[in-house]
């Protein structure tokens, strides 16, 4: 019984919070949920992240959520028994290899996960203060991680609350993709966290803290650059063109005869005698 009071609940929270998110939009007002008086230092996401897209199955939309890769592949799923049931299971697709129970509930939020050597269960946590609202959770390195409210933003955070010694590290993003629809872009730097535990904590956030109510202007999927085409602003660039033989200059070289005459020969840059 108190499984299908919480899978209600949750699902009522997820209308309040579309339903707030839409209004906050249409009165202009969407920035108070990024207001913050934090003086940590950010550190911005990486600009080649990887990129997976959350979606709600066409055909049962209540129990199954798809999660494709930037190949449009299905390589995850969540899934529940039954749309009166809070705690959902994230699999691999196609091994079907059980990776983490989520429990999305109206007051107990947490992940269990099963192939994380020193991560087991992790509690998700509601935060609120002048730094802002965030889902937060610890992993084995002993930071704390945060989602917030507003920028959808996942980020590390070392000396919470530590004032200008405060870092905020940010290594994943999530983004609505269509209003009032369950479509989440998530981007993920998998060099500094592992994309299971940003997928699974995502989707508690997607249920219970963000919801699908605000205007999206996107015409697609964040457009990243093929790593060949990365270049950073302190790599220096090679020039890799052939070079032309005609444009290279010749190798002087004075011979002295036996006669004492001197004759001057040029020879092509190269060229071994």
């Amino acid at each position: 019984m108190s499984h299908i009071v919480q899978a209600g609940a949750v699902h009522g929270l997820t209308a309040a919070l579309t339903a707030g998110t839409f209004v906050l939009e249409h009165l202009w007002l969407k920035d108070i949920l990024d207001l913050s008086a934090s003086s940590a230092t950010v550190t911005p996401l990486t600009d080649s992240p990887g990129q997976y897209f959350v979606r709600r199955d066409r055909k049962d939309r209540q129990k199954k959520i798809k999660i494709f890769n930037n190949k449009g592949v299905q390589v995850y799923a969540i899934e529940r028994l039954s749309a009166l049931n809070p705690v959902w299971t994230l699999v691999t697709i196609p091994q079907r290899q059980e990776v983490a129970t989520i429990n999305a509930g109206l007051v107990s939020r947490s992940v269990d996960f099963h192939n994380k050597v020193g991560i087991s269960h992790r509690d998700i946590t509601a935060d609120f203060g002048l730094n802002g609202r965030f889902r937060s959770f610890y992993l084995d390195d002993g930071a704390k991680y945060s989602w917030s409210r507003g920028s959808k933003f996942l980020e590390k955070v070392i000396n919470p609350s530590g004032g200008i010694e405060e870092i905020r590290e940010r290594v994943a993003k999530v983004k609505l993709m269509r209003q009032f629809k369950f479509d989440f872009e998530v981007l993920v730097d998998e060099a500094k966290i592992d994309r299971e535990i940003v997928l699974a904590t995502a989707f508690v956030s997607m249920l219970t803290q963000w919801g699908t109510g605000e205007i999206t202007d996107t015409v697609g999927p964040t457009y990243i650059a093929p790593k060949s085409e990365v270049v950073k602003d302190d790599e220096p660039t090679v020039n890799n063109d052939p070079i032309d033989k005609e444009e290279t200059s010749p190798i002087i070289v004075v011979v002295k005869n036996q006669d004492d005459s001197i004759e001057v020969e040029a020879v092509d840059e190269g060229l071994t005698s």
